[in-house]
């Protein structure tokens, strides 16, 4: 192959690559979306993965010095569309993603790295991941806690400066020592609030559902303290699971909604973890002066958001786990691919926060921390130098 015609010929399969890449991740998160078991799902990618990548090098081998004239039909097509994916879609996406992420970089926020007097080394378990806490830069055991300011103006008067405090994800397992998971709980205990939420995905190791009470009884939760189940949770032992969380204190909503008085107003608290759980029905969603739900997904939000609920809150997608600088995360298991990174999302008349979660069933992050956070409600702009949510645009990426 002559000099002058190498370059032209190593762009354009680096583009291939590149747009394969794309499509084939959209297509695992997409299909990591839907309810399907764990263990059989994570079995299939690996075993797709392998495929696609025989089946790559293959096309690459046979076809190195073929003009692509003399491709067969169907493979052009096929990288024709690998070539706009890299080429258009995915600057697409990350053009998107960095325009939503410049707006929440102009909002002073209030963080803190919680356990970086810890002996992190202790945090690490002897369970069949535990290598992944190990490795170096895994910023798994770098939890953070977050304090948001955040206004909505239907909010009563009676209801100002209610605060929630929100966990989600903690997945314990054996990977991680259960000091991690204590000492997790006496930063969230530090953080007094009047709600507690947990949003799903408590469990991914049986032998940890006895660990459950005695780390969540730590949270006090004055006006309540209500959890949802994740998908993980389904995948072991649901009954058990819950019968610790209701052990714990904590209201265990399952597709149903819990109503409190709040200075004489109705506040509706509602959960679900559908599609792995019964939904809420339209016909269940109570008048109520100021409206909350756990969602374990953040997929559910387009519904949630015609049900007309007030402050949505979710987890389940960790943030990535992994994000690379520029592009951010590449696998989230979302039917919107990677919408729903995390964060603020606006879909009137909802306002949705996404958190990265606190724990993981395969323990590696890099560019994406452990999160705790506190909300607190006002109805008018805060002074405080707390984050100040809520951009009036939907927030949108791919």
């Amino acid at each position: 192959m002559e000099s002058t015609a190498l370059l032209p010929t190593l762009i354009f399969y680096a583009a291939f690559a590149i747009g394969e890449a794309v499509c084939l991740a959209v297509a695992i998160n997409v299909t990591h979306g839907y309810p399907w078991r764990v263990r059989w799902i994570e079995k299939a990618t690996l075993v797709v993965l392998a495929a696609c990548g025989l089946v790559s090098f293959e096309l690459t081998r046979r076809y190195w010095m073929v003009p692509v004239s003399e491709w067969p039909p169907l493979l052009i097509a096929f990288a024709a569309a690998c070539c706009l994916a890299a080429m258009v879609g995915l600057p697409a996406a990350t053009f998107a993603r960095s325009r939503r992420a410049r707006s929440w970089r102009e909002i002073p926020r209030e963080r803190r790295d919680a356990l970086q007097d810890a002996p992190r080394g202790e945090f690490i378990g002897d369970g069949s991941y535990s290598w992944m806490l190990k490795l170096p830069g895994n910023r798994s055991l770098s939890l953070e806690t977050h304090d948001w300011s955040v206004t909505f103006p239907q909010l009563p008067a009676e209801m100002d400066e209610i605060s929630i405090l929100h966990l989600t994800d903690l997945h314990f397992s054996r990977a991680y020592d259960r000091r991690y998971f204590e000492a997790v709980c006496d930063v969230a205990a530090d953080m007094p609030s009047d709600l507690v939420f947990v949003t799903g995905d408590l469990i991914d190791d049986d032998a940890c559902i006895e660990w459950i009470a005695p780390l969540l009884e730590r949270l006090p939760g004055p006006l309540g303290r209500f959890a949802i189940l994740g998908n993980h949770d389904h995948h072991n032992d649901m009954e058990r699971i819950a019968a610790a969380v209701a052990a714990s204190g904590f209201t265990v909503l399952d597709g149903e909604v819990a109503t409190i008085d709040v200075n004489g107003r109705k506040l509706a608290v509602g959960g679900t973890c559908a599609p792995w759980g019964p939904d809420i029905p339209d016909e269940a969603v109570p008048q109520a002066d100021f409206s909350m739900l756990l969602s374990h997904t953040p997929d559910r939000v387009y519904k949630s958001a015609r049900q007309g609920w007030d402050f949505i809150l979710s987890g389940h997608n960790h943030g990535g786990q992994i994000r690379l600088p520029v592009v951010g995360p590449i696998l989230m298991p979302s039917l919107y691919s990677r919408r729903f990174e995390h964060g603020f999302f606006r879909v009137p008349p909802s306002l949705m926060y996404v958190s990265q979660g606190v724990g993981a069933k395969h323990p590696i992050r890099y560019g994406c921390t452990p999160e705790i956070s506190r909300f607190t409600l006002v109805r008018a702009a805060s002074q405080t130098p707390r984050d100040q949510a809520a951009p009036a645009r939907e927030s949108v990426g791919a």
